[in-house]
């Protein structure tokens, strides 16, 4: 049952996926109860600890290319070989905020294929901006899907401002993909 969990985890690449990844490998890992094991070590004294953390780890392994195994078959534990990835490969600097940041704002829905994508492309942009500790609001993320509308979507624009309703990253995502 596991093996179809795994093979819908994307492999561990680098720094170009490593936020898909970590989060993907963390819903596997609750799955199995063994999340824990990426916060803390097992106790050295409880075997059955023990041998959990060192399937939890293996799970983790078998998600990452190949190409990276140089850099963690020294690690023992889950916790160890999670530190050694998130210290090696998530990208929470300040040229990378700036990077989403400048992406985000130039989101544009003229550039996406469709509503949907354009949507999405926001959401995961503002996640990944978020998970560099930058701190953006709902009403933020919600006024930039507005702003990257083309001209033709003023109307309804207006008629959101003008009705009162909060605007907010799922009020209007819902309007948009009710299109």
């Amino acid at each position: 049952m596991i093996s179809s969990f795994l093979s819908s985890v994307p492999k561990l690449k680098g720094r170009e996926n490593y936020d898909d990844w970590a989060f993907a490998v963390q819903k596997l890992l609750v799955l199995k109860d063994t999340d824990k094991y990426l916060k803390q070590e097992a106790a050295a004294t409880d075997a059955a600890q023990t041998v959990a953390d060192a399937r939890a780890r293996a799970k983790l392994i078998l998600t990452i290319d190949t190409s990276l195994f140089v850099h963690i078959k020294e690690t023992k534990t889950t916790k160890e070989l999670w530190s050694k990835l998130k210290a090696l490969f998530d990208d929470s600097g300040f040229s990378r905020r700036i990077t989403l940041l400048r992406h985000l704002i130039s989101i544009k829905l003229e550039t996406c294929e469709n509503m949907t994508s354009y949507v999405t492309l926001i959401v995961e942009t503002s996640q990944r901006l978020r998970g560099t500790g930058f701190i953006i609001n709902d009403n933020c993320v919600g006024s930039l899907f507005l702003a990257g509308l083309p001209d033709e979507f003023m109307p309804m624009i207006m008629a959101i401002v003008r009705s009162g309703i909060q605007i907010t990253a799922d009020s209007i995502k819902t309007k948009l993909l009710d299109m």
